[in-house]
């Protein structure tokens, strides 16, 4: 994802997947972006936490999977 307007993106992807999946289980993201969220996020509210030595981003599990494309996030 560009770095321009990176969060408004994202938001709209987490935000378009809880609209469109009726029950969701998991956030699946590549780790490179990941790793841009967890810098774009820190130190806010809304950044990804470990709970039960799980990662949580937006109240869901976060399963990296680095066999998609860099810019890859799905709401699962």
């Amino acid at each position: 994802m560009d770095s321009v307007y990176f969060r408004e993106k994202l938001f709209a992807t987490i935000l378009y997947g809880f609209r469109t999946i009726k029950k969701p289980a998991t956030v699946t993201v590549h780790p490179e972006l990941m790793m841009q969220i967890r810098d774009q996020f820190k130190d806010t509210q809304i950044a990804p936490k470990y709970i039960g030595g799980v990662e949580m981003f937006f109240g869901l599990p976060v399963i990296e999977d680095s066999t998609k494309d860099k810019d890859y996030i799905v709401v699962g």
